[in-house]
């Protein structure tokens, strides 16, 4: 009689056998092969990194401070930009500006205040979450300009 070896625990039985006589095992039963896990966790590993990279990107990308001095002795309006990699700024002198806007209803920040060139650029003075109007009046009169009021979200 012909005999076969189980592969559950090595014991030998007859050819013609269907379970293993000392731990039961099914000849019959093919077990599912395994995924290996490698695959799985180096796609996980990407993705996780991927996002986690995009996440520090846009942060700070964002980290971006503008502030603005009103000097009086030149008659002039100084506007810094600090970007993480840079400095940029620009003197606005008061004799090139046209009008200070109060802008109500803008996104991201509902309320922001603009100085408008007689060429057509804007500077953001201010902006808050809470009404900027007394504040842009006073920036008007510091600079001898109109306060034109607008609504960011009235259509065009």
């Amino acid at each position: 009689m012909s005999t076969k070896i189980c592969p559950n625990c090595n014991a030998e039985v007859p050819a013609i056998a269907n379970l293993c006589k000392h731990c039961f095992h099914d000849f019959h039963y093919v077990a599912p092969k395994k995924k290996s896990p490698v695959w799985t966790l180096l796609f996980l590993g990407v993705g996780t990194s991927f996002v986690m990279a995009s996440i520090f990107a846009f942060m700070y990308g964002q980290q971006k401070v503008t502030t603005s001095v009103v000097d009086r002795e030149t008659k002039s309006m100084v506007f810094t930009t600090k970007t993480p990699h840079d400095v940029t700024s620009d003197r606005v002198y008061w004799k090139d500006i046209s009008a200070v806007e109060d802008v109500s209803h803008a996104k991201p920040v509902p309320y922001q205040v603009w100085v408008v060139l007689t060429d057509g650029k804007r500077y953001l003075y201010a902006e808050d979450t809470e009404t900027l109007t007394i504040e842009a009046f006073r920036l008007a009169e510091k600079i001898g300009k109109t306060v034109v009021p607008k609504d960011a979200s009235a259509p065009r």
